[in-house]
């Protein structure tokens, strides 16, 4: 029986019965349609996670026995601090579900010049991307979520920037991020928004240290280049390696 993970904003505690919030119990009644002894798994992103089963099922609460607490963590060795410049809705989704899924640290969503969607709008989407995180993590078997930051303005996150290794993703870069050098624990990496960055962009970024970073003869939808990049970076330097 395939066992559903779930994320949860409340305390756990080994041997303890919970009664579930209002959105949880409505998803594993209602979505799931889970039934009485379903086995079921709890994290609630403190670290590790709890496995149990469903001991009730009412119209007010769905209550969960937890029985056993794994202290597994899954999150990537790598820091990856994402500067992800906002996209239309449905690109920007891609991308925050995507990042999540590989194992990024922080997402933070970043104004640039070819944004084209206005600070204010942007600010009321941040607990639409966070339950995208959320349920990215239960998909992917993370149990720590990545941070998800206030929407700012790019320069000041080029100036918040402190990895060991800055990239910037931009057609123009030619380091080939196989071969680089070096073993950095923290990236940061910024992606642009559909559009791209303006030169005097690119020059700032180049300002604050950061490399210009491409995927050789192909452009890539903003929505996808998140994925192909962070791909290539704990395919290099953290955990998305084959078993063996």
């Amino acid at each position: 029986m395939r066992q559903s993970r779930l994320f949860v904003l409340q305390d756990l505690a080994e041997g303890a019965l919970i009664a579930l919030d209002p959105a949880p119990s409505h998803y594993l009644r209602n979505v799931l349609r889970v039934t009485v002894a379903t086995p079921v798994t709890l994290f609630n992103g403190q670290g590790g996670e709890h496995l149990g089963h469903i001991a009730s099922i009412s119209k007010s609460a769905v209550g969960v026995q937890l029985r056993h607490f794994s202290n597994i963590d899954r999150t990537s060795p790598l820091t990856v601090n994402l500067g992800l410049c906002i996209t239309k809705r449905d690109a920007m989704d891609t991308a925050v579900q995507m990042a999540t899924e590989l194992g990024v640290s922080q997402i933070q969503p970043v104004l640039s010049e070819h944004t084209s969607v206005g600070r204010q709008a942007a600010a009321k989407r941040s607990s639409h991307w966070q339950q995208i995180i959320y349920s990215a993590c239960e998909q992917s078997g993370l149990n720590r979520p990545p941070t998800l930051g206030a929407v700012t303005p790019l320069d000041t996150w080029l100036a918040s920037a402190t990895g060991d290794l800055k990239l910037v993703a931009d057609p123009s870069g030619r380091v080939n991020l196989l071969t680089l050098a070096g073993t950095p624990q923290s990236i940061d990496l910024l992606i642009g928004p559909e559009g791209g960055f303006a030169e005097a962009e690119l020059a700032r970024a180049a300002h604050q240290g950061f490399i210009c970073a491409g995927l050789g003869p192909r452009i890539l939808r903003a929505a996808h280049a998140p994925a192909a990049l962070i791909s290539l970076l704990q395919a290099r330097f953290g955990d998305l390696q084959p078993f063996g």
